[in-house]
C-alpha cells in the first residue's frame, strides 16, 4: 500500500507540474467567454446534468445491494450514495467508501454486504470506463489517433475485450456455480453473485455517466469557448481515460490535478491548447458545484428519510 501511495504521489506531482507549466504556456490562447444570460444558463444546465449521475450511480448501487440480498430501496440508495460522495475530496480515494459503509450501517445494511457492493461498483466502473474510452476513441476521427504514442483501434478493441472478460471471470470464480474442484485453491466460501441482468444494467448505467461527462466537456468547448468542430467521441474517450488515471493515482482528492492534466493533453489535438485548458478548468468548476449542490440536496433528503423512520 505504501508503494502504491508513493507511485500515486509521483503521478500526482508529474501531472501537477505538467498542468501548471502548460497553463502558463497556453494562458494567452484561452478563448474569451461571453458572460451573459445564455452562458450562465448553459453552465447551470451542465451542473444539473452532472447531478443526474448521482441518480444513475445510486440506482446501480441499489441494484448491487438487491442482487446480494441486502434490503434496499432505490430512493434511499441514491440519497446515501450522493451524501457520501463529497468525501472523495479527502486525499486517499477511500473516504467516500468509508462514509457509505457508515451510512449503510445506520440504515440496516451489513458492513460486509456494503463492502462487497463497493468492490463490484469499482470493478464495473473501471470496466465501463475502459470499454467506453476504447470504443469511442476507436470510432472517432482517425486523424486524432494518428500520434505515435496512441494505440491503434485494433489494440484498443483487444483491451476492451480483455477488460470485459476478466471481471466476468472473477465473479464466476467467487460465485456459487464454480466447479467444486476449485474449492481446493479458493476455499469453500462462495457468494450469490449478481445475475447477468444486474451486471448488464449496472454496466449500462456507468456507461451513461461517462457519456454525460464527455457531453459536458464537448458542450463547454463548443457553446462556451466557441470551438468550431464537434468532437464528442474524443471528449467522451478522453474523459474515460482521465477518470481511470485519476482513480488509480489514489492520493489525488477527487482526481484534482491529474484529471485536468490528462484532459489538457488529450483534448488539445481536438480543440486546440487554449480551449482544452479552459475546458479542463471550467469542467472542474462545474463538477465541484454539482458535488456541492448534490450533497446539500441529499442532506435535506436524508433528514426527511430519518424523520419518516
Amino acid at each position: 500500500m505504501k508503494f502504491a501511495r508513493a507511485i500515486g504521489f509521483v503521478l500526482l506531482s508529474v501531472a501537477a507540474v505538467y498542468f501548471v507549466l502548460a497553463a502558463m504556456k497556453y494562458a494567452d490562447e484561452l478563448p474569451p467567454i461571453a458572460w451573459n444570460g445564455a452562458t450562465v444558463g448553459i453552465l447551470a444546465g451542465l451542473v444539473a446534468l452532472y447531478i443526474v449521475q448521482f441518480a444513475t450511480a445510486g440506482l446501480a448501487w441499489h441494484l448491487w445491494l438487491d442482487a446480494i440480498g441486502e434490503r434496499s430501496r432505490p430512493v434511499r440508495a441514491v440519497i446515501l450514495f450522493a451524501l457520501s460522495q463529497f468525501a472523495k475530496y479527502v486525499p486517499g480515494s477511500v473516504a467516500q467508501h468509508i462514509a457509505r459503509v457508515a451510512l449503510g450501517k445506520r440504515y440496516g445494511l451489513s458492513v460486509p454486504g456494503v463492502v462487497l457492493t463497493l468492490g463490484l461498483e469499482t470493478a464495473w466502473s473501471l470496466l465501463a470506463g475502459i470499454a467506453i474510452g476504447g470504443l469511442t476513441l476507436a470510432f472517432s476521427q482517425p486523424a486524432m489517433l494518428a500520434g505515435d504514442g496512441l494505440p491503434s483501434p485494433v489494440r484498443i478493441g483487444v483491451v476492451v475485450v480483455i477488460a470485459l472478460l476478466i471481471p466476468s471471470a472473477v465473479i464466476w470464480l467467487i460465485g456459487v456455480r464454480r466447479p467444486s474442484f476449485l474449492d481446493r485453491w479458493l476455499g469453500p466460501t462462495r457468494i450469490a453473485h449478481p445475475r447477468l441482468r444486474t451486471l448488464a444494467l449496472c454496466f449500462l448505467l456507468y456507461c451513461v455517466n461517462f457519456l454525460i461527462c464527455g457531453w459536458i466537456l464537448n458542450t463547454l468547448a463548443r457553446d462556451v469557448f466557441g470551438a468550431p468542430d464537434d468532437q464528442l467521441l474524443i471528449a467522451i474517450g478522453m474523459f474515460a481515460i482521465a477518470w481511470i488515471i485519476a482513480f488509480v493515482t489514489l492520493v489525488s482528492p477527487g482526481g484534482i490535478g491529474v484529471r485536468e492534466a490528462v484532459l489538457l493533453a488529450g483534448l488539445t489535438p481536438a480543440y486546440g491548447a487554449g480551449t482544452a485548458l479552459g475546458v479542463a478548468v471550467l469542467y472542474r468548476v462545474v463538477t465541484s458545484l454539482g458535488d456541492l449542490v448534490a450533497v446539500l440536496l441529499s442532506l435535506v433528503a436524508e433528514r426527511r428519510l430519518r424523520d419518516a423512520g
